[in-house]
């Protein structure tokens, strides 16, 4: 049977296959898939393929008193069911258009007549779906709003109350503003403020990265291509990590997981390239971007290793150690939304003792006065806090040290504003995109006597 699909409807069923079935991330498959694409149907595209992924639970939901046997069709006209619903209930897509687009879609697979009857049935007797209340259940609510794991929003209830965790869960299903680091080496902030006028972008200072610029639209990366080598695309909440550090001239540096090398490219900078960085990564293909952004920003002071940082050789001691740990990425679901759907507390738990492993073992290699920053972003304990304290229980050498008033001096960086969520412990910083606009990161900055 003919179709008059519509080309970037199809296309976002693809991408959203292709996700579903755990082929690569969001981003990958739509820089993958979208490369001839004009700026509009891009935009379109994403929108459609984010907004699906970012709301999936509730689409699924919203489907499953119309949906009598979902586990017998095929992915693609799930995702095609979930890509109406979300024209429909987010977009200003009239009700017949989406309708109509899904039957010619699924026209190519033979299962219109169902696609054409559970949207009519959905359209007929939407208003009957009625979501529990926040004040009758805050689980309930929060996990089919927002579209978040129950076993997520349970924790954050126990942790934070459930205004709170409202918040965070409504903040990480908005999409964050592009956020740029001045490359220090190549450009000052006002020059970069200055071609950003001179795009017409409009922008503003990061609240806390000195070398931070928020810009206050969505645009494409191409439309910076005047500021390669001077700019780089890094959250504000991860640039804050490389000045805990407080890399010097002459300091030998060991960047432990530094694939893309954003950090490490970023601890050259602060110290105007004149250090020695060891940038450790077990894959020689992410190995390779970190070269590649080292060599655009202009970056000679970093030294690649391919290995697993469990097993590199004792060769030196090192003054800084930064280790960005693998981990389960919570802290980011603002950009990458299937990031909710990806994890359980059992997994959770095994990012704990990997890097508790890793801490363990990058922790030899710290000179004795040296400073060693932990960083991961994940909103969770397990992987942040519970982290540290059994490694300072099992490493009575190691101490955590408050470095603010050198922070303060040479940065202007004041660290207050995140050691003040519940339950803080002195010396572990948090920052969390309900309330400060950035990804969710933590971060500790500790010593060896």
């Amino acid at each position: 049977m003919k179709s008059k699909a519509d080309p970037i409807r199809l296309l976002a069923i693809e991408v959203l296959d292709a996700i579903e079935a755990g082929m690569a991330l969001p981003k990958d498959v739509l820089e993958q898939l979208s490369g001839g694409l004009n700026q509009r149907d891009r935009a379109f595209l994403m929108e459609l393929t984010y907004g699906v992924i970012r709301y999936r639970d509730t689409l699924d939901w919203m489907l499953k008193p119309f949906l009598k046997k979902p586990a017998g069709l095929k992915p693609s006209t799930i995702n095609n069911l979930r890509l109406a619903l979300y024209q429909i209930t987010h977009m200003r897509v009239p009700d017949w258009a989406a309708v109509n687009e899904s039957v010619e879609m699924e026209k190519l697979t033979g299962k219109h007549a169902l696609v054409n009857g559970v949207l009519r049935g959905f359209l007929r007797n939407r208003h009957q779906l009625v979501v529990p209340t926040f004040e009758e259940s805050p689980l309930e609510h929060i996990a089919i709003s927002t579209s978040h794991p129950k076993w997520l929003v349970k924790r954050w209830l126990k942790r934070f109350g459930a205004v709170r965790s409202l918040n965070l869960a409504e903040a990480n299903n908005t999409p964050p503003a592009l956020t740029l680091r001045v490359n220090t080496v190549a450009a000052t902030t006002q020059e970069v403020k200055a071609e950003l006028d001179r795009l017409e972008i409009e922008h503003e200072p990061c609240r806390y990265s000195p070398h931070g610029i928020r810009l206050k639209e969505n645009i494409s990366i191409a439309n910076l291509d005047s500021l390669k080598g001077k700019i780089y695309i890094q959250d504000e909440a991860s640039q804050l990590v490389s000045f805990l550090l407080c890399p010097d001239k002459g300091d030998y540096c060991l960047d432990a997981c530094s694939a893309p090398g954003g950090k490490a490219t970023h601890i050259a900078a602060i110290a105007n390239n004149k250090l020695h960085i060891t940038a450790v990564d077990s894959s020689k293909r992410r190995v390779n971007k970190i070269i590649q952004n080292a060599k655009t920003l202009g970056i000679n002071s970093i030294h690649t290793v391919v290995a697993n940082i469990k097993e590199l050789p004792c060769q030196r001691e090192f003054d800084k150690i930064l280790l960005d740990a693998p981990c389960s990425s919570l802290g980011v679901i603002r950009k990458n939304p299937d990031i909710k759907y990806r994890h359980t507390e059992k997994s959770l738990q095994q990012f704990s003792n990997n890097q508790l492993d890793l801490l363990q073992t990058v922790s030899r290699h710290l000179k004795k006065d040296g400073t060693l920053v932990y960083s991961v972003c994940s909103t969770e304990c397990d992987e942040a806090e519970d982290v540290i304290n059994k490694f300072l229980i099992n490493n009575e050498a190691f101490f955590i040290i408050n470095n603010m008033g050198t922070l303060i001096k040479r940065y202007g960086l004041d660290l207050a504003d995140f050691n003040s969520h519940p339950h803080a412990q002195e010396g572990f910083y948090r920052t969390f995109p309900d309330v400060h606009s950035t990804d969710g990161f933590f971060f500790t900055v500790m010593s060896k006597r």
